[in-house]
């Protein structure tokens, strides 16, 4: 098992079933042309999940609603385009990768071999919002699906899971990989 801590999460993940796109250097050098990665990645029953975790407990005192969750009509908040951004990204190499493409090669052989033909994907985001903040998961999760659907539709996946890290950590899906640090 490879044992990683971030955002306040313990993960421990499968050798040789896992990858992080930040420690595959041809990702590195797209990062660098402003693409953006989800945090992991790994295999579970025939499917890829790529999960992206935020802690914002951090900055409790200084985050409103409306630093994540979209209003009407108004534009969307940073927070909010960097989490639709990741998820673009990440899905965009991966569909290059499955489809052959140059960069997609030097990405693949940073991953598991069976991560490196089509997949269907889980995209998870977990949050570990404030107190006063978790009443807002379900309009910010609305929001988010209704930025992503189509594209993410375009990749086999309907729907975006997110999630608060209690709900992250109690689920069985991640039992064995993900807890509390």
């Amino acid at each position: 098992m490879a044992v990683y801590q971030e955002s306040g999460l313990r993960f421990e993940l499968p050798d040789g079933l896992h990858f992080r796109f930040a420690d595959i250097e041809a990702y590195r050098r797209l990062g660098s042309q402003s693409v953006r990665e989800m945090d992991f990645a790994w295999l579970d029953n025939g499917a890829l999940v790529l999960l992206e975790v935020k802690d914002f407990t951090q900055v409790a005192e200084a985050l409103r609603p409306e630093d994540l969750v979209p209003g009407k009509g108004q534009p969307d908040p940073h927070r909010f385009r960097v989490l639709i951004e990741k998820v673009v990204d990440s899905v965009l190499m991966m569909l290059s990768v499955w489809a052959g493409m140059d960069r997609g090669k030097a990405l693949a052989s940073g991953m598991p071999l069976q991560a490196r033909t089509p997949l269907p994907m889980k995209l998870v985001i977990a949050l570990d919002l404030p107190e006063g903040m978790k009443v807002h998961l379900q309009s910010l999760r609305d929001g988010l699906n209704g930025r992503l659907q189509g594209r993410t539709a375009l990749a086999g996946v309907e729907r975006v899971a997110l999630l608060h890290y209690d709900q992250l950590v109690s689920s069985p899906m991640f039992a064995g990989f993900v807890r509390r640090a």
